[in-house]
């Protein structure tokens, strides 16, 4: 067995804590928009968590949609942040 699988704890307890900073992002008025360096990692993080699904999927032989543009919904949810 691999090494790697010694990671997914710590891996898990990040992937967790970003979905919870977006869950709150999206459901608080208060929320200010993310600086550009956190929009980007929040991008690249999104553009990972699909690789991993879709690796998954592939493996299992689900099919999935075309990739969504993650930097446009990134921006799109950014610019109405930017508003409150």
């Amino acid at each position: 067995m691999s090494e790697h699988h010694r990671n997914f704890g710590n891996i898990t307890r990040s992937l967790t804590k970003f979905e919870v900073d977006i869950h709150d992002m999206l459901e608080h008025d208060d929320t200010i928009a993310l600086a550009p360096e956190d929009l980007e990692a929040a991008g690249n993080l999104s553009r990972i968590c699909w690789a991993v699904v879709a690796m998954l999927c592939g493996a299992a032989g689900v099919d999935l949609p075309t990739e969504p543009d993650w930097d446009d919904i990134l921006a799109d949810i950014n610019a109405t942040l930017d508003k409150q």
